[in-house]
């Protein structure tokens, strides 16, 4: 069924290609590769081990985790303002409301921050980024209304730096990918990853375009021309900040997804070590925030009839959906973990994902 499902997508042209692995309790029941990782210029299948852009699934597998780790080894609180190690951030525009931001209000979008600006039009390295985010005005007052943010998880990714006092990739290896045994997860640093073992997105940033285009961007930026194969889609992590961001920047395969999508699962134990305080993992997957009808925990959304996969998925479950066609999600009931990765965007951008996704989210854990 989920095979079939699988080749009428291809068959459709949802996408060039797909990987899909369902699991229960981190062990796949289904497990498939199939159509191409790149179809033009050149021809090249998909495979179990192709790396994905994740974009947005960044925030959850890299971001959150090693936030949460932090706070669990006495070195963060949820309680802490962000502006404590980034007090340059509270030095612009409503500088008085955004040295109150706190830790919580970033996982849970109600920090008040515009959802997304192409800063990479001007500002290159993480310095650059903190002086055009405290100029950058605020939608909202923080903790007064959802504002589904980018710069939530970018900040909460600065902020790993300055209390680890190194680069994110090693934050993150040595926090999460190392003890989750994800060994295909990095994120696309300087030149990016080689292109064999990635799945092809666009031939230049048309994405990134339509984007940037209601902010005056008139084309004489230096976009890129050719095929985005290894290189990270979201612009303020590549052409801003080499290819990473606490909010974009990560690849990975779906076996290391499975593994990751285990441990939540299993209420923060993987491989029978405890990882994540279960008390961590509740309240990172309990719904703080309804807006429309859509529930968040930490950065995870939550099933609701309103969510991205609306009745597609059931009640109590969670995960999370990415532009770049990947996605991730886990049902603690059943113990399913579901991970759908495509290149819907390759060779130019495709209509009926949204679509074709929900409905086999819904013989994945409806059937």
């Amino acid at each position: 069924m989920m095979r079939r499902a699988i080749l009428q997508g291809l068959d459709n042209e949802v996408y060039a290609g797909a990987v899909v692995c369902v699991a229960r309790n981190g062990d796949p029941m289904f497990f498939e590769a199939h159509g191409l990782a790149e179809m033009s210029p050149n021809e090249r299948p998909m495979s179990i081990d192709t790396r994905f852009d994740l974009g947005s699934l960044t925030q959850v597998t890299a971001t959150l985790p090693a936030v949460l780790r932090t706070i669990q080894l006495g070195k963060l609180s949820l309680l802490d303002p962000i502006a404590r190690y980034l007090p340059e951030f509270a030095t612009g525009a409503d500088r008085h409301a955004k040295g109150k931001i706190t830790v919580f209000q970033l996982l849970t979008h109600t920090a008040g921050l515009p959802s997304w600006r192409p800063l990479f039009l001007q500002a290159r390295g993480v310095k650059a980024y903190l002086r055009a985010l405290a100029d950058l005005p605020l939608e909202a007052q923080p903790g007064e209304r959802v504002v589904a943010s980018d710069f939530g998880f970018l900040l909460l990714g600065f902020a790993l730096e300055r209390i680890w006092d190194r680069e994110l990739p090693e934050v993150c290896e040595r926090l999460v990918f190392t003890p989750l045994e994800m060994n295909q997860t990095a994120f696309a640093t300087g030149g990016g990853l080689p292109e064999e073992i990635c799945a092809a997105l666009e031939i230049g940033d048309e994405s990134e375009r339509k984007r940037c285009a209601p902010f005056g961007e008139k084309g004489s930026f230096p976009w890129r021309p050719h095929l985005i194969c290894g290189e990270v889609l979201d612009g303020n992590a590549y052409y801003g900040l080499d290819g990473v961001g606490g909010q974009a920047g990560l690849f990975s395969t779906a076996g290391d997804l499975t593994r990751f999508a285990e441990m939540w699962l299993r209420k923060g134990v993987f491989q029978r070590e405890r990882y994540l305080d279960s008390m961590l993992v509740a309240l990172a997957t309990h719904a703080h925030t309804t807006d429309a009808g859509r529930e968040r925990g930490f950065g995870w959304e939550l099933a609701t009839h309103a969510c991205t996969l609306g009745d597609s998925v059931p009640t109590m479950s969670y995960g999370l959906v990415a532009n770049t066609g990947a996605a991730l999600w886990l049902d603690p009931l059943s113990k399913v973990s579901a991970v759908v990765l495509t290149n819907h965007l390759h060779p130019q951008i495709r209509d009926g994902l949204p679509r074709w996704r929900a409905g086999f989210f819904q013989k994945v854990f409806l059937r």
